[in-house]
């Protein structure tokens, strides 16, 4: 009985309430603009990437900025060091000066893109893999007496499509401008406990490597 009057209470209670306060329609909540999501060309590349590959990719960014600031001693430390066994470290330096430093010509521009990061391999002495990127670089001749006339530079086109191809090639005659574009291969290697360094794969290099690279990447590339 009492649970009766504590329940028939309890409903007298709530008739009371709702004849005192009308019942109100809920407002509808405005709704919300979904966004889609715009993903840059760099964040789909790195979702193509694995751990390793990223860390290849972090370094490899680092690599290409001391490339464009033309940075010689960061461009050493990050050149695969047994490169240097068999060419002079000096003179690998003296030639990134004197492009640095030349009275001759001035590097206007030098931008780069990732193209590739295969899978990271291991090897008998840490990891490896082959990297690629697309340059392109915007060279002023600041000297008015080197290619001075129409012809000259005509020639030195000639000359530059014939190493990197009609397509990578274009020349401003007005301006005096070169633009190089080109898609470089490269090597990383890491070597325990070192971090990943670099070096150009290349027809030329490639007569080098079994100089001093490892068997063990020269039998996988």
């Amino acid at each position: 009985m009492r649970l009766f009057l504590a329940l028939f209470s309890f409903f007298i209670l709530l008739s009371c309430s709702s004849e005192k306060t009308p019942k109100k329609e809920p407002k509808e909540e405005p709704k919300k603009e979904i966004k889609a999501v715009v993903l840059s060309e760099e964040e789909k590349f790195l979702l193509k990437l694995d751990k390793k590959q990223k860390d290849v990719y972090q370094n490899l960014t680092s690599y290409l900025s001391q490339l464009k600031s033309l940075n010689a001693d960061k461009i050493v430390e990050m050149t695969y060091p047994k490169f240097f066994s068999i060419f002079s470290e000096h003179t690998f330096r003296g030639q990134i000066f004197t492009m640095a430093n030349s009275s001759q010509i001035e590097i206007k521009s030098f931008n780069s893109k990732i193209l590739n990061i295969e899978k990271v391999k291991p090897f008998s002495n840490g990891e490896f893999t082959q990297v690629s990127y697309r340059s392109k670089v915007i060279v002023y001749l600041k000297n008015p007496e080197l290619y001075s006339t129409e012809r000259s530079l005509n020639t030195l086109y000639s000359i530059l499509v014939r190493k990197y191809g009609k397509k990578s090639i274009y020349v401003d005659v007005k301006e005096r401008l070169i633009t190089i574009t080109k898609e470089i291969k490269m090597l990383a290697i890491k070597e325990t406990p070192n971090s990943w360094k670099f070096i150009g794969d290349n027809p030329e290099y490639r007569v080098f490597y079994p100089s001093f690279l490892p068997y063990d990447i020269l039998n996988n590339i």
